[in-house]
């Protein structure tokens, strides 16, 4: 079973902290990926296909095929990569895609974004990323693949988080209100409903961390309710521990020896 990635003696500055390491502590094969920050998903999506391509072909093992489970934005890059290369049959590589606190239908705080600071991205030549995430960007693209992805073969899974506004990461708070207002239940950046994607895809429960600590990392906030760093790590750790294992025993044929 694979995630995405870049092998790298240590994981504990990670995006995904500590994650690598404690799966693969427990017999699974792992990679990162890296792709542009702020970027397009066009640009994004076709950065990840590269780096996966190249895996798979430094990779003579069998069988040539990859689990993406993917954290924030990186959930869109996944689906943009696998509809936009539909045609040459890629997504056959992939055996399932999990998100993890990805906008699926948007964000209102990429909408305000884009509208109140548009023109000034545009012309510092940033912001595609931003635009890509406002709500109608992704209604346009759902309509566009839903049909595509209710037929193909990948498996497609998805999770989110929510937090009290007291225990959110200090930065995302201004965001939270946004998204409270409008969308209700949130992790900072991304709503509950959005991460939700499709109720056939959703697993339960909601889990009880901010967009920060789903990718394993623990905030200052954390201790207005006695959570350590250690405990908010293993917590997360052990999320992606049951991704993994639950993939393993539904794609008995990936396994390796």
């Amino acid at each position: 079973m694979f995630k995405l990635a870049n092998v790298e003696p240590y994981d504990g500055l990670h995006y995904f902290r500590n994650i690598r390491g404690y799966l693969q502590n427990h017999g699974f094969r792992v990679f990162h990926t890296n792709v542009e920050w702020a970027e397009s998903v066009d640009v994004r999506s076709r950065s990840l296909k590269q780096q996966i391509e190249r895996i798979l072909a430094e990779d003579k093992s069998k069988p040539q095929r990859v689990h993406v489970i993917a954290h924030s934005m990186g959930g869109l890059d996944a689906r943009h990569m696998l509809y936009d290369s539909r045609d040459e049959g890629f997504y056959e590589r992939v055996a399932s895609l999990t998100t993890i606190g990805t906008p699926h239908h948007g964000s209102p705080v990429a909408d305000s974004v884009v509208e109140k600071a548009g023109k000034i991205l545009k012309a510092l030549k940033i912001g595609d990323g931003a635009r890509d995430l406002t709500t109608e960007a992704c209604e346009t693209f759902n309509e566009q693949v839903e049909s595509w992805e209710s037929q193909c073969s990948v498996k497609f899974r998805a999770y989110a988080g929510h937090q009290e506004y007291p225990y959110i990461l200090d930065p995302l708070k201004p965001m939270w209100k946004i998204i409270n207002e409008q969308e209700g239940d949130n992790d900072g950046l991304v709503s509950v409903e959005s991460a939700k994607w499709k109720d056939e895809y959703f697993v339960e429960p909601v889990l009880d961390a901010d967009h920060f600590n789903l990718c394993g990392w623990w905030d200052p906030a954390e201790l207005r309710r006695g959570i350590k760093p250690s405990q908010m790590e293993q917590t997360i750790k052990d999320v992606y521990l049951q991704i993994a294992r639950i993939l393993a025993a539904e794609f008995p044929s990936d396994k390796r020896d």
